[in-house]
């Protein structure tokens, strides 16, 4: 699976080498994206989040989703990685001849943005195929308390 890396993240940004992703592929079709917010709903719920955030993320892993497979080409894969460390970081990503990545002009921008810690989202050229890649990513921090 190629990984989602954010343009100007170094290695001193990304995760610990003991840090595991769980990656996820898929595709971009409606009926199986609830497969990814199952994985998100495991990995916060182990991760000590509380009801609360776990509902967030849950809302906010959707919306991603939905909105790269409503920008994926036809038969494109979902990729979807997860990473949990004092914080739960998601990106997914996806292949798509539309070269603007979701960003401020959307609604459901504004609705990641109310749920997540972070959002960013990013352009790079497809590999080998022509054509763009699509990512978004976005973290919710582990807060104390847990559930």
């Amino acid at each position: 699976m190629e990984q989602c890396v954010r343009p100007g993240a170094g290695a001193v940004d990304g995760p610990p080498a003991s840090v595991p992703t769980v990656e996820l592929r898929l595709p971009a079709e409606g009926n199986l994206l609830f497969l990814v917010r199952l994985v998100a709903e495991g990995i916060a719920a182990e991760g000590g989040l509380g009801l609360d955030e776990i509902a967030d993320l849950r809302v906010a892993v959707e919306e991603a989703v939905a909105t790269l497979a409503v920008r994926a080409d036809d038969g494109a894969v979902l990729d979807c990685a997860f990473r949990r460390t004092d914080r739960v970081t998601v990106c997914v990503a996806t292949s798509s001849a539309a070269v603007l990545p979701p960003g401020p002009g959307e609604v459901g921008w504004h609705l990641l943005r109310a749920l997540a810690d972070s959002v960013a989202s990013w352009t790079e050229p497809a590999r080998g195929e022509g054509g763009w890649r699509l990512c978004l990513e976005f973290t919710k921090d582990i807060r104390e308390g847990g559930p």
